[in-house]
């Protein structure tokens, strides 16, 4: 079985202040009021940015498959 550092389970992020997107230079660039899925190691990268205009969205579901994130 593959090993995986992180696993999507429903988490999303969204961003809603003023500039148009939030690039986090690892590949998600968040855009103005969209919902975006995200996985739980870029959910805690998103949140060790500290920024009060990024709001995470705790998982909905579980999942034990493949992981999303390497």
């Amino acid at each position: 079985m593959r090993k995986h550092s992180s696993y999507f389970q429903g988490k999303s992020s969204i961003y809603y202040l003023d500039e148009a997107f939030v690039d986090d230079k690892k590949g998600h660039i968040l855009l103005k009021n969209q919902p975006m899925a995200i996985c739980d190691k870029t959910a805690g990268d998103l949140a060790s940015f500290g920024r009060e205009d990024i709001f995470i969205i705790e998982s909905t579901f579980q999942h034990d498959g493949d992981g999303c994130c390497n």
